[in-house]
């Protein structure tokens, strides 16, 4: 692994650790690229505060944390700075023209929610509803349509426990898109770590029979994260035997 684009940091009131500790640790991974994508503030309606995001206010302290960094290590890595982001297309113009004026180099996409996740479904609750899944499908491929998203973030992230054959016809929808727009998709450490229902292999299957590009993300919360070789490896492993087109960098679209 030579590129992390997966990085978290406190703001998101779910990571630890200091900013500087990440890249330390990316170096001593032997890493040429981490890129922070924290996850991306959104102004929503009425009183809702999320609470797994920065705060609208605390954008701008956190470019000018990670510009401070990419110099004081410019001889040692590249730090790319970006964002994690949800595609909630009511709420996106609002947000765009904010993001467009700071020197923003890429976003992710992390669908984490349908719809918008003040009165919606969360995609990683286990569910058999057709219609969620339908849904995630089609605000995923809208999502990637955009030509804002440098690669998708845990694609396979929506728990589905109904029929197989629906799941893969959705799945297989996305990964179709995927190609069409030429976007990375991303095998997620994290998620391997921790036992998740993601990585979810017959969505790997499917990815890999479409010929999908596939880029590995850390998703670090913690500085620790960057240094776990053991969870790389057994991600590797699965990588080569379901034959998947695995790459190291990926071009980073500007938004």
């Amino acid at each position: 692994m030579i590129a992390n684009y997966h990085t978290h940091t406190w703001r998101c009131n779910h990571a630890e650790g200091k900013e500087e500790d990440y890249v330390r640790n990316g170096i001593k991974r032997g890493l040429e690229i981490l890129g922070f994508s924290d996850h991306s503030p959104y102004i929503f309606p009425g009183d809702y505060v999320s609470t797994f995001r920065m705060r609208i206010d605390q954008l701008d302290g956190y470019v000018e944390t990670v510009l401070d960094l990419r110099k004081q290590f410019q001889e040692e890595i590249q730090i790319p700075l970006g964002l994690e982001i949800e595609y909630y297309p009511q709420l996106l113009p609002e947000l765009l023209p904010i993001l467009r004026d700071r020197p923003i180099d890429y976003l992710l996409l992390g669908q984490h929610y349908l719809g918008n996740e003040v009165n919606d479904h969360y995609n990683g609750h286990l569910t058999g509803d057709d219609t969620l899944l339908k849904r995630y499908c089609y605000q995923s491929m809208d999502a990637m349509n955009t030509g804002l998203f440098t690669y998708f973030a845990h694609p396979d992230l929506f728990h589905y426990e109904g029929n197989s054959d629906t799941y893969q016809r959705y799945m297989r929808q996305i990964c179709k898109e995927a190609i069409s727009c030429h976007m990375p998709l991303e095998f997620n450490l994290l998620g391997l770590e921790l036992g998740r229902n993601y990585p979810n292999t017959l969505f790997w299957q499917i990815a890999a029979e479409e010929g999908c590009s596939v880029i590995l993300g850390c998703d670090a919360h913690k500085p620790e994260a960057l240094l776990n070789v053991s969870v790389e490896q057994k991600a590797l492993h699965t990588i080569e035997d379901l034959g998947l087109n695995l790459v190291d960098k990926v071009e980073l679209r500007k938004i």
